[in-house]
């Protein structure tokens, strides 16, 4: 049977015990061990899972990872794991803030910028079963600041968009009326074209006319000077 998203649950309120392993001894995040080696996991960035806010990215230090093989451990970090857990450093609800899920745009660009970074853009989910997915949670505000902050930002990227568009509507209106103008062009060309077709063919038919009477006055002139010459 295919795994659906609402299979996996990301957060599990019967393991809540208002607090979560911040660090262990020296190392920035939470190591874990394993049979073949060890990794770590980042508990900053596991907060978003708990429901705790996040407010903005993390910093450097909190995204250095653990990752090494027991066959090829050549710098002893499966003894600095084992001493590391001696040394447990916790945060509680007072010092992590209240659940909300709420997510700020801080957050939310560095996690679009570093998911293309690592060429992992983000797509639309293709779900694996034909089970629809319930819609998300509306994103709730601690403070009137912070919704205030989000309606200026709304306002400011609709402003934007609006500027754009207008920006786009006078290109668009420019290049119709230049279009206007060049078949403007185009049909007085075409009528003085016409109009100097028109003038050649009553031309044509002057000289047509023209040539005939020269040729008949030549005829009855001719003939008439001939019968009259003395000489002849």
């Amino acid at each position: 049977m295919s795994l659906t998203p609402s299979d996996v649950v990301w957060y599990n309120p019967t393991y809540d015990k208002g607090s979560i392993i911040d660090n262990c001894g020296e190392l920035n995040n939470v190591p874990l061990l394993g049979i073949r080696g060890g990794i770590s996991y980042n508990p900053v960035l596991a907060r978003r899972q708990f429901k705790y806010p996040m407010e903005e990215r993390p910093r450097n230090i909190h995204l250095e990872n653990v990752y090494y093989h027991n066959q090829n451990d050549v710098r002893g970090m499966r003894e600095q794991v084992v001493r590391a857990w001696n040394t447990i450093r916790r945060r509680d609800k007072g010092q992590l803030g209240r659940k909300t899920c709420t997510v700020h745009e801080t957050y939310t660009q560095w996690v679009n910028d570093r998911a293309t970074q690592f060429g992992m853009p983000y797509k639309l989910p293709r779900f694996l079963s034909a089970i629809t997915p319930a819609p998300p949670m509306p994103v709730t505000f601690d403070t009137e600041k912070e919704y205030q902050k989000q309606i200026t930002e709304l306002t400011h990227e609709s402003a934007t968009w609006k500027r754009r568009y207008d920006e786009t509507m006078l290109q668009i209106e420019t290049m119709s009326g230049q279009l206007e103008q060049k078949d403007c062009e185009i049909l007085k060309q075409r009528r003085q074209m016409i109009e100097r077709d028109e003038l050649l063919l009553v031309k044509d038919r002057l000289l047509d006319r023209y040539a005939n009477k020269k040729k008949r006055m030549d005829f009855f002139f001719g003939a008439h000077s001939n019968s009259d010459d003395p000489l002849a």
